[in-house]
């Protein structure tokens, strides 16, 4: 609750005195409209700028280790895709996906519409405003962690196709971690039990949410260090990669298009407002990954934060729905065919 100054005033049917120099002041709570009932209106903040000045953030909760790695939201008998929801910057593996009334569309509708999905969401430290969690891992440390743990999850099936979902920065991670899958390609010999190539070959489509591929307004970043700084000297390595024209961004974005012509791909982006100061936002130009054509875009009438948070009656949920539907129907036979053509150049590689 934001405070607001009130100054005492003198006891009723006294005489008022002047007040001291260092007059005691006592604190009240804000009206709902955001006015202090106890102070006269020439007293009240008026202007945006003051309200702000009298703010103070709400602490983020921090960040609990069970909350990293991977879930399992629906995990059917004998599934035949594997869909991969990442979350974003301050997101969670649950919360990021669960709407104001409490249903995650991932756990408590997608099962429903893909019963022949296996349904995960994994969980990372993105965190920027928990004053005793310091993330000190990048995006290529997460993603290699990301990837590995993937892999780990898929021993039983590593060929099964992925239909992955990532919000914000989670499709930055995404795109790294794909990145790092081509480049440790299995070596000469018996097929490894950690195989990273795997990952790759078996995707079959993302479904990028609002990730901005080429960067997010300085003004944007500055903000979310502000609010951030209220906490904690936490590392802005990771904001910092998040600017507009970050050669990071350009990196990853000139490796990834290189290997995700085989990937369908979908940009969603915010057709809408933005939140409140202080919350990301990423432009249409960023979202949507100017220079690909056969990236398909799609708008979504809710907020950068909200566009992910689905409701069954909600026309968004059923514009992705239909996306997942679409693209697990070829799964099986795209992917197949991939690996065919994986499986002569490993053959070629051992010299069989």
């Amino acid at each position: 609750m934001d405070p607001r100054v009130h100054r005492a005033t003198p006891t009723e049917g006294a005489s008022p005195q002047p007040p001291p120099s260092n007059t005691h002041q006592t604190t009240y709570p804000a009206d709902i409209d955001g006015t202090d009932p106890s102070r006269s209106n020439s007293d009240q903040l008026t202007s945006p700028a003051d309200l702000e000045s009298t703010m103070q953030p709400i602490p983020k909760p921090k960040p609990n280790g069970k909350d990293f790695g991977i879930k399992a939201f629906s995990s059917p008998d004998d599934p035949i895709v594997d869909i991969v929801a990442i979350h974003g910057l301050d997101g969670h593996r649950e919360e990021t996906w669960t709407a104001q009334n409490g249903t995650l569309w991932l756990r408590d509708f997608l099962p429903s519409d893909l019963p022949k999905a296996r349904i995960l969401s994994y969980g990372y430290d993105a965190n920027t405003g928990c004053q005793e969690s310091i993330s000190t891992e990048i995006m290529r440390r997460d993603a290699q962690k990301f990837a590995s743990t993937l892999v780990r999850k898929r021993r039983d099936a590593p060929r099964r196709p992925i239909i992955f979902i990532a919000h914000d920065l989670g499709g930055i991670i995404l795109k790294w971690a794909l990145v790092i899958c081509d480049n440790q390609r299995p070596r000469p010999g018996p097929i490894q039990r950690d195989d990273l190539q795997s990952v790759l070959v078996s995707t079959q489509a993302i479904l990028f949410f609002g990730t901005p591929h080429f960067g997010v307004k300085d003004e944007i970043i500055d903000a979310i260090q502000h609010m951030a700084s209220v906490y904690t000297h936490k590392t802005d390595k990771i904001l910092d990669q998040l600017r507009e024209d970050s050669s990071e961004l350009e990196n990853v974005q000139e490796l990834y298009a290189g290997i995700s012509k085989n990937i369908h791909r979908v940009c969603f982006y915010s057709g809408c407002s933005q939140g409140k100061k202080g919350d990301m936002s990423v432009s249409y130009r960023s979202a949507v990954i100017a220079g690909d054509p056969d990236a398909r875009k799609e708008s979504l009438h809710a907020s950068h934060k909200e566009m992910v948070k689905l409701s069954k009656d909600d026309e968004g949920y059923d514009t992705v729905c239909d996306y997942i539907k679409e693209f697990a129907r070829s799964a099986v036979q795209e992917v197949g065919a991939k690996w065919v053509t994986e499986d002569r150049i490993r053959s070629a590689a051992n010299g069989r």
